[in-house]
């Protein structure tokens, strides 16, 4: 029986790291698409947009491809979202408090450090494209980065990943394999920048950490939502 278990288990968590590939490239696909798309609608400069996309019309493919591939994500494991998910949806004014102020700290010290060791100058990242490009652009990247990001990004990591490592390898072992699922999935983002993996990979840590000691999905969520708005806005 136990080794049927174990078998189940590790049959679920390669299903999972499927899964969350196969998000992962569902994303990159369609916010390649959607920006394909809209970025003539947007772009002053057509010529330009190879090396220079609109930032709004980037931030709007990004929504686009986050509802999109984690709503999949979601379809395709509604079982795990009705029976697991939403049961911890739950928390404390106690840990509410921390896991929001903690957010912010993080975010406070991450920033401090890339002070002092700021990334090589070279092309705008994602985030100089869209935060430059107005107001309308910046309000829709804080509904991006604080509320959609987190929610669906808690799901897959800390929720079905963590849940199913733990299964097989024990809480240690999730916690430090989560992030560094975590932080892979932010690689393109951050290749050619190894203070900003790093501060994914302790983030997702950190993440871990109050999903277990919480038992609540929704901590993580407002640490996460905390930890991006306080970058935003420290920037």
């Amino acid at each position: 029986m136990r080794r049927k278990n174990q078998s189940n288990n590790s049959f679920q968590l390669i299903y999972d790291l499927w899964l969350a590939l196969a998000t992962l490239l569902i994303l990159s696909l369609t916010t390649s698409l959607l920006l394909l798309l809209l970025d003539p609608l947007f772009n002053d400069n057509p010529s330009d947009s190879i090396s220079q996309p609109s930032g709004l019309a980037l931030i709007l493919s990004l929504i686009g491809s986050l509802l999109f591939s984690y709503s999949l994500l979601v379809l395709l494991t509604r079982e795990y979202f009705q029976q697991h998910f939403k049961n911890k949806l739950n928390t404390s004014l106690s840990w509410l408090l921390f896991s929001v102020v903690s957010g912010f700290v993080v975010a406070l010290i991450i920033h401090q450090i890339i002070q002092l060791y700021p990334p090589q100058p070279g092309e705008a990242n994602s985030f100089d494209i869209i935060y430059r490009d107005g107001f309308f652009a910046q309000v829709l990247l804080m509904l991006g980065t604080v509320v959609i990001a987190p929610f669906f990004e808690e799901y897959l990591f800390r929720g079905m990943i963590f849940d199913s490592i733990r299964n097989r390898f024990g809480t240690f072992v999730a916690i430090y394999l989560s992030a560094v699922v975590f932080m892979g999935f932010h690689l393109i983002e951050y290749y050619d920048y190894w203070l900003g993996l790093m501060a994914i990979l302790g983030l997702g840590i950190l993440l871990a950490i109050i999903r277990q000691r919480s038992d609540s999905l929704l901590n993580p969520i407002l640490c996460h939502a905390s930890y991006n708005l306080s970058i935003l806005l420290l920037v």
